[in-house]
């Protein structure tokens, strides 16, 4: 069993006394886990560093068996992810959730897509609050392709499209003020920059934090909750 694909590597650990165990979001491929021999040599260590793309070639014998990685470096970012605390801590909440949330083996290019395109920005974007905005979008977008979208553009209970200002903590869905306004105790607040888009004068800490607060929420209660584990400590404190 052999394939080819590109793929960015979110983990990797230390695998006896000369070898790694890695994981790659791949494009094709989904989640995949393998050994790199010698991964821990002088030669290929410095390269395998969370957050870089390469084209690999995973084999084994049989389908269902731990396979091996053989890779070639296509972009390897170096200090570049890592330059601010902040950078490096978006880095590894990107990683820490799509290992935890992936299903090994299941394609999903968007998701793939998406994640490089985080991590270019990861890269470039100087404003924090613009880098920590488009990691939040980033979270929005993988909850709904591991399957629990957000439904926000109307109220559930209603249909209407106006004063949606609560969301509901059992189905993520929108609901207006008319229809929440007796059962607010029990509902989330419905987060203003997802009640419209914000300029970039108007993106705040405050604000994006009140998304990724109902964020968490959702992963908590739809993941990390059915695996009886918590949500990553780096992620868990992105906010404080």
């Amino acid at each position: 069993m052999q394939w080819t694909d590109k793929g960015i590597l979110i983990a990797i650990s230390k695998f006896g006394e000369t070898d790694q165990l890695a994981t790659f979001i791949t494009e094709n491929h989904g989640l995949s886990k393998g050994l790199i021999k010698g991964g821990l040599s002088r030669k290929q260590k410095p390269y395998l560093q969370i957050g870089n793309e390469f084209q690999i070639v995973w084999k084994s014998r049989l389908e269902e068996q731990l396979g091996f990685f053989s890779f070639d470096p296509i972009k390897i970012y170096g200090a570049t992810l890592f330059e601010t605390e902040k950078k490096l801590t978006i880095l590894s909440c990107c990683c820490n959730l799509l290992y935890d949330c992936m299903a090994e083996n299941h394609p999903n290019k968007k998701l793939y897509d998406i994640t490089l395109f985080m991590i270019h920005n990861i890269e470039k974007e100087e404003n924090e609050n613009v880098l920590l905005y488009n990691y939040m979008l980033w979270e929005k977008e993988l909850l709904a392709q591991i399957g629990f979208a957000l439904s926000l553009d109307k109220c559930n209970a209603t249909g209407s499209t106006k004063n949606l200002i609560f969301i509901s903590p059992k189905t993520g869905y929108a609901i207006c003020e008319e229809a929440g306004l007796p059962y607010k105790s029990k509902l989330l607040p419905m987060p203003e920059i997802w009640q419209k888009k914000p300029t970039i004068s108007e993106l705040s800490f405050e604000k994006i934090a009140e998304a990724l607060k109902i964020l968490a929420y959702f992963f908590d209660k739809r993941i990390y909750q059915e695996k009886n584990k918590t949500m990553p400590y780096l992620r868990r404190n992105l906010l404080k």
